[in-house]
């Protein structure tokens, strides 16, 4: 079989590539494990859908920067095909809770923004985030960016006068300005004083399109939304009109960022003559107040700030918005509104268990009848599914098709079950029965090592786990398929269906790379015996 050639040739390449001699004491040494512990992964995107630049530059910087490697324990860091970077502290490095390691990735290219991420790791646990770049040449729709030097003295005072203006791309004609006064201290979060060259970026999202939630944090919904004054949480909202959004960004040649302005640096914005006024049910005028909203990507905090007013600049006519920003973050004028951050839930019974793929889902609310989402969620018995961000004192029902994430629509192809209406916010279960729904014929995996006469298996030099994923041929939209180690090395997957070509790959390195590839296979058989002779891993 195709597949059996592909794992055995992965296998013995993996292991002609990465095993050697130790030149102390000849002992040979095989493939090595990847880090496991307190691995922070990036996965870089363009939300433009431009192509990722072929040459791109990964610094570490910050404090403990030194003692962070790659998940093979190298300091070669690179981002794979797939736009993802993996880091972890060195084996030797010691942390803690009380003693955490702080660091930033910094990722460069040509005609993208500088991408810093600041990292703290003070436990095991494993940290992901998905991170916009942005092409300052082409960006997204509704959003402009713009980038300047300027230099501080090393109290953080700032020698000179800098002003920062977006060029709108199209038929957009929003600006945005950002004016950063001689004589302003800027400081981290810690109050140490950011000085030397800098970097000042402004990046501004208008309301012309209806994609402009999309660019904004959060995409529109706020958690934990924390009030002026220290008051009470405002809790989860959702912002029903946008008026335009604004980040500001600055940092020195150490890629140590900004986030304190002492005094307030204005952001103008012009605003879109078309802007919705939520509150007063018309398009934007002079005189507006205009509810206005912080977020520190750092710390995922959201922060209610003091409204602005809007006024028309007399010289241009146009309607402009600004904003006195104490600190470098991002920040989004609109209206918003409090919705229920989960609820209501649903307890699935089911014939189903263990099987890997989710099942279309949509909630429905019950006094208009329209769709208010759309998603996928396990149908497993037992399973709990969860609505959220949906708006408050609303009655919702589920409902649940035999339409799959992994392979489209199953033997009965459409509704299976509806579950009684259910009150926005209430996180009591409310039973669906999707007894109907059936299994999906499942695939078999199983890998077994011969070893020579005379020699047995040694479990302890196995690669730790081999990850393997699958696509639509041709496509490159890879999805997890089944991950096998070192003791479990037989495993069932119902993602993949009989009678269909897929595109396959395979790590052994937690998915840092995906050195071999198997094109445009059949998936004719149930199950696949993996009979590999590989005498690398036997004693």
């Amino acid at each position: 079989m195709q597949v059996r050639s592909l794992i055995c040739l992965f296998l013995l390449a993996a292991a002609g590539l990465e095993a050697c001699k130790n030149p102390l004491d000849g002992v040979k040494i095989g493939l090595k494990d990847p880090l496991q512990d307190g691995v922070a992964t990036f996965r870089f995107y363009d939300p433009a859908g431009n192509p990722m630049p072929s040459v791109n530059q990964v610094t570490l910087a910050g404090p403990d920067a030194s003692q962070i490697v790659t998940t093979l324990n190298s300091t070669r860091y690179k981002l794979n095909s797939d736009g993802m970077l993996m880091v972890a502290p060195s084996p030797t490095t010691e942390y803690s809770a009380q003693k955490p390691l702080r660091f930033s990735v910094v990722l460069e290219a040509n005609d993208y923004l500088t991408v810093i991420q600041p990292v703290v790791i003070s436990d095991v646990k494993q940290q992901f985030r998905w991170v916009r770049r942005i092409n300052i040449n082409k960006p997204p729709v509704t959003l402009n960016a713009a980038r300047t030097t300027a230099s501080a003295a090393a109290s953080g005072q700032v020698k000179a006068t800098v002003s920062l203006n977006t060029t709108p791309q199209g038929t957009d004609t929003d600006r945005a300005t950002a004016t950063l006064p001689a004589g302003t201290t800027l400081s981290d979060r810690n109050g140490n004083s950011i000085g030397g060259n800098l970097t000042m970026v402004l990046i501004h999202t208008n309301a012309r399109n209806a994609q402009a939630a999309q660019y904004v944090p959060g995409e529109g919904v706020m958690s934990s939304v924390a009030a002026r004054n220290g008051g009470a949480s405002l809790g989860t909202m959702r912002f029903i009109s946008l008026a335009g959004s604004t980040t500001l960004q600055i940092y020195n040649n150490q890629f140590e960022l900004t986030t304190a302005l002492s005094p307030a640096v204005p952001i103008t914005m012009e605003l879109y003559q078309q802007a919705y006024n939520a509150q007063q049910n018309r398009v934007v005028q002079a005189g507006d107040s205009i509810p206005l909203f912080s977020y520190d990507e750092f710390t995922n905090q959201w922060q209610e700030e003091k409204p602005g007013v809007v006024r028309k600049n007399q010289q241009t006519g146009r309607l402009e918005y600004t904003i006195q920003a104490t600190r470098a973050v991002a920040y989004v004028a609109g209206w918003a509104v409090v919705i229920c951050a989960s609820g209501p839930v649903f307890k699935v019974d089911s014939r189903l268990a263990n099987v890997d793929v989710n099942y279309l889902c949509k909630l429905i609310d019950v006094a208009t009848g329209n769709v208010v989402s759309t998603f996928y969620a396990n149908a497993n018995n037992g399973s709990i599914i969860w609505a959220y961000n949906q708006l408050k004192n609303q009655r919702l029902k589920l409902q649940v098709f035999d339409e799959t994430d992994a392979w489209g629509k199953g033997a009965k192809g459409g509704l299976i079950g509806e579950s009684a209406p259910g009150l926005t916010c209430d996180q009591t279960p409310i039973p669906i029965n999707l007894g109907a729904l059936p299994e999906p014929p499942p695939v078999t995996l199983e890998i077994k090592f011969s070893c020579p006469t005379g020699t047995t298996l040694d479990e302890a030099s196995l690669p730790a786990i081999m990850k393997t994923q699958y696509s639509e041929v041709g496509k490159n939209e890879w999805n997890d398929l089944i991950s096998v180690t070192r003791t479990n090395r037989k495993v069932v997957s119902y993602k993949i269906k009989m009678g269909r070509y897929y595109d396959f790959r395979a790590s052994t390195d937690g998915g840092a790379s995906w050195p071999l590839r198997q094109s445009n296979y059949l998936v004719d058989k149930s199950e696949w015996t993996l009979k590999i002779n590989a005498d690398m891993y036997c004693k």
